[in-house]
């Protein structure tokens, strides 16, 4: 479900400006713009709203008590004052918003600090009310930065975040988009959370303090629904997780669906809608996934840290790990798997390097599929996907 959500979300931020040419002369209205924020919001499950809006200048708009509620009207987060700068006027309803900048601010509760250096949208495109194309009417744009963000308890940090950005291509319809996202480095201290346990154990292992920093980029094509992601998650002195994901079946109709599931179900529970979306992510398919770690001293740590909690040593941990891993492998009924798996997984204890998971099918399978033979037999999923599991290559 990681990789359905991913790509949903995708689809509500499908992320490019649009080539059309701004024609303001006259003032811009401000509470056309709003609505198609809003109407834009809706589709994502959201509700948006303000107690104020306001046109500044002819072509600058702003919204004061701006606030983001879910379809169940709990209120998601409230912002002070949101600046939409050099709003122009574009084709059949449409506006191009040149700017989108919410301020930097404090707040306080229970006695820790979120201090947010603010956030800006460059070039976002708001539909009019009569367009027709799913991924124009989510909202489309050309970059996003988010400044630092920092959580504290008292005076002591417990997480800072420096920033991030994103970025996509020009969005043609039936064209291929392109994006690339990079969270900046951040930062968790463990030694100021309040759970003893965690707190110890992160001590313990060595983590104190952990430090990393995620990158990503990937591509869509919206004329045949092939999409892929390539995506790194780094924790310095610990480890890299490194994913790559590919589907097909992700077309401008899915998305179009998705959306009307979101207006259908607004007042739904959470598995209701859960449930309504893992229906329509039966129409991808799976081209390959994989997913590898790469150790930087992680499960060296871990390993000995589980060996103090039993009063041994990690030699002796490896060994119990080897010794139980065919037991839990054969309810794979796929016994070939199975001692395949427990090598790789062997080899890595031994020599931590990288442990990899790919699913790499001969063509794209469904997930329906997938689905119905997990249902029926699941061990055979292993064969439909290609499931492989490799070590140190």
């Amino acid at each position: 479900m990681t990789v359905y959500r991913t790509l949903a979300s995708l689809s509500v931020a499908s992320t490019v400006l649009f080539a059309l040419a701004p024609q303001a002369l006259a003032d811009v209205n401000a509470d056309a713009v709003f609505d198609g924020l809003k109407r834009q919001m809706a589709l994502q499950g959201a509700q948006l709203a303000a107690e104020s809006v306001e046109l500044r200048g002819g072509d600058d708009i702003v919204l004061s008590g701006v606030s983001v509620n879910a379809p169940s009207g709990e209120q998601a987060f409230k912002i002070d004052m949101i600046l939409l700068e050099d709003v122009a006027e574009a084709d059949n309803g449409a506006y191009v918003i040149g700017r989108i900048a919410a301020p930097a601010f404090t707040s306080e509760n229970d006695g820790y600090t979120l201090a947010f250096e603010g956030a800006t949208v460059e070039g976002y495109y708001v539909a009019g009310p009569e367009e027709t194309d799913p991924i124009a009417k989510a909202g489309v744009y050309r970059g996003v930065t988010i400044g630092g963000i920092a959580v504290a308890k008292g005076s002591a940090p417990i997480f800072t975040l420096d920033g991030m950005t994103a970025t996509m291509s020009e969005y043609k319809p039936g064209g291929t988009m392109e994006y690339d996202v990079d969270v900046k480095d951040f930062t968790v201290d463990f030694n100021q959370i309040d759970d003893p346990k965690t707190r110890t154990a992160m001590t313990e292992l060595g983590y104190g303090t952990l430090t990393g920093r995620v990158t990503g980029e990937g591509m869509w094509d919206t004329s045949t629904g092939d999409a892929s992601m390539v995506q790194s998650i780094v924790i310095d002195e610990a480890a890299t997780l490194n994913m790559d994901v590919a589907v097909g079946g992700y077309t401008p109709e899915l998305v179009a669906a998705l959306q009307e599931m979101n207006a259908q179900m607004k007042d739904q529970s959470d598995e209701a809608v859960g449930l309504a979306m893992l229906g329509l992510m039966q129409q991808l398919q799976i081209g390959n996934i994989s997913i590898e770690l790469v150790d930087d001293s992680v499960t060296g740590r871990a390993l000995d840290f589980v060996a103090k909690q039993q009063g041994t040593n990690r030699a002796n941990i490896i060994a119990q790990a080897k010794g139980t891993l065919p037991f839990a492998l054969a309810q794979l009924k796929n016994p070939e798997f199975a001692a395949k798996v427990s090598a790789a997984v062997g080899a890595f204890l031994d020599n931590p390097g990288t442990l990899k998971i790919a699913a790499s099918p001969a063509n794209p399978v469904p997930v329906a599929q997938i689905m119905a033979a997990a249902m029926t037999a699941p061990q055979s999923v292993i064969g439909v996907l290609g499931v492989t599991v490799s070590a140190n290559e």
